[in-house]
């Protein structure tokens, strides 16, 4: 039997709408955090499940907000360890023992030198 082709508006339809899903389930999972950290814990594993099935590309904020290799929801003291040490931001999964690491640059307005007049 041959299989249905979609119609590529269909598609871009399907893809936006999984996008605000994404989005809303990790609304949930910031605020479910505080009373049931385990639920907040099944809200980024079916996020990331909707992103994977359909292809989509995160925002970087939400990339640091869960740890990908056991899907835990990063709190800042609560379940990972934040260090920013010569540039760069390191980022240590309290559950799994994960580090990821960022670089870090001083913004466009401040400056890393001595202040000259």
């Amino acid at each position: 039997m041959p299989r249905r082709k979609r119609r590529s508006g269909q598609s871009d339809e399907f893809k936006s709408l999984a996008f605000e899903r994404v989005e809303r389930l990790m609304e949930l999972a910031e605020e479910a955090f505080a009373k049931r950290p385990d639920l907040s814990d099944r809200y980024v594993r079916l996020a990331w499940r909707l992103k994977t099935k359909y292809n989509l590309r995160l925002p970087r904020d939400f990339g640091v907000k869960f740890c990908r290799k056991c899907f835990s929801f990063w709190r800042p003291g609560a379940s990972c360890r934040v260090r920013v040490k010569s540039g760069m931001v390191t980022i240590t999964c309290l559950r799994c023992g994960r580090i990821r690491r960022l670089p870090y640059r001083a913004g466009k307005g401040q400056k890393s030198g001595p202040a000259s007049s």
